[in-house]
């Protein structure tokens, strides 16, 4: 069972989800409408951060804003894009 998820999957998944990408100063941010649950979404990246892992409660967190019910779905949406 994926419990986290690499900042470089997070990534991948929000460039398939169609979210915008927008350089912050740290960074990178995610912005745009989840066609998932029709949320607006805003998830920050650290510009250091891509290669390591997600901290389990932002990973969490990051699969509520973006609509997935459990990992399972993030995962099988990341395996397909």
């Amino acid at each position: 069972m994926l419990s986290t998820s690499s900042f470089r999957d997070l990534n991948k998944v929000c460039k398939a989800l169609g979210l915008k990408q927008k350089k912050s100063k740290k960074g990178l941010l995610w912005i745009g409408y989840s066609p998932i649950n029709k949320r607006y979404v805003r998830i920050a990246i650290h510009q250091h951060a891509e290669g390591r892992d997600l901290a389990s409660g932002t990973f969490q967190s990051s699969l509520k804003q973006l609509g997935f019910s459990n990992t399972e779905e993030y995962k099988e949406f990341l395996n397909n894009s």
